[in-house]
């Protein structure tokens, strides 16, 4: 195999393993462990030999996926989260597929399991993207992900950028099947802010990166307002109304140009 599949992972210790059992045993695979898991690095590694687990600090997916692309000593690379898991012969029918397109794509987007997706489409919008197979050249090329994003539309910014530079991007009728949330269940609560906020910074920041300043705070600025309002309807309410300030909070950080800072509580 000349692909290496690449995981980020935060507290997912009660996927992770059945995720690596899902892949073939001589496929590359490079974990970038976030929440800094000495014992599920050492677990991992006695266990899978063609496993490595790379400790990080938490500065976001994109900072992680990165670092694994440039660790990978492989021709391609599959990202794919610990929840998603990739029918069995992925990576072959995608190593497969590259060859009869003569390598003529920048991204080729798996097929989510409920889509009902039969042959090779080209994708020319941009849109939100989970699986997907690249060359590590071209990846690399356009810096990979941007990392000012902590969390949300980093997706969403590579796809614009591959399309911006001409590359193709094709949605493949290869599945996988995405359990919705990688993490422990028991931090459900501060991880729930956690994404409250960055929806919000991330989507501010990516319309402010493509469109401008004064788009992106019109197209924000309504949300921002409904949470606020939300704010004092659930005044009774503690957890829904951490949400929306989470919410108003990552919206108005992002109006002040301030970074993505926040970081869940745990």
């Amino acid at each position: 195999m000349n692909t290496t599949v690449i995981m980020v992972s935060f507290k997912s210790e009660s996927l992770i393993f059945k995720n690596i059992e899902n892949l073939p045993q001589n496929i590359n695979i490079i974990i970038i462990d976030n929440s800094e898991n000495f014992e599920l690095k050492k677990k991992i590694e006695a266990t899978y030999n063609n496993v490595i687990v790379i400790l990080n600090k938490n500065n976001g997916f994109g900072q992680a996926a990165n670092l694994g692309a440039k660790l990978a000593k492989t021709k391609y690379l599959l990202f794919c989260s610990p929840d998603n898991f990739v029918e069995r012969e992925a990576v072959k029918k995608l190593d497969s597929m590259s060859n009869e397109i003569k390598d003529d794509f920048g991204l080729l987007v798996l097929s989510e399991e409920s889509e009902n997706i039969e042959k090779i489409s080209k994708i020319t919008k941009v849109s939100g993207i989970i699986c997907f197979f690249t060359i590590k050249e071209n990846f690399l090329k356009i810096k990979g992900f941007d990392e000012n994003f902590f969390l949300y539309y980093e997706d969403n910014d590579l796809v614009q950028r591959f399309l911006l530079n001409d590359q193709n991007i094709f949605k493949v009728p290869i599945k996988y099947k995405n359990l919705m949330g990688s993490h422990n269940k028991e931090f459900n609560y501060p991880i729930e802010l956690n994404r409250n906020w960055h929806l919000m910074w991330s989507k501010f920041y990516y319309e402010k990166k493509h469109h401008g300043y004064f788009y992106a705070l019109i197209i924000t600025l309504p949300i921002f307002v409904r949470a606020i309002i939300k704010i004092i309807i659930f005044t009774n309410n503690p957890n829904k109304r951490s949400s929306y300030l989470a919410r108003a909070s990552g919206l108005y950080n992002a109006y002040r140009l301030k970074s993505s800072w926040y970081r869940p509580y745990l």
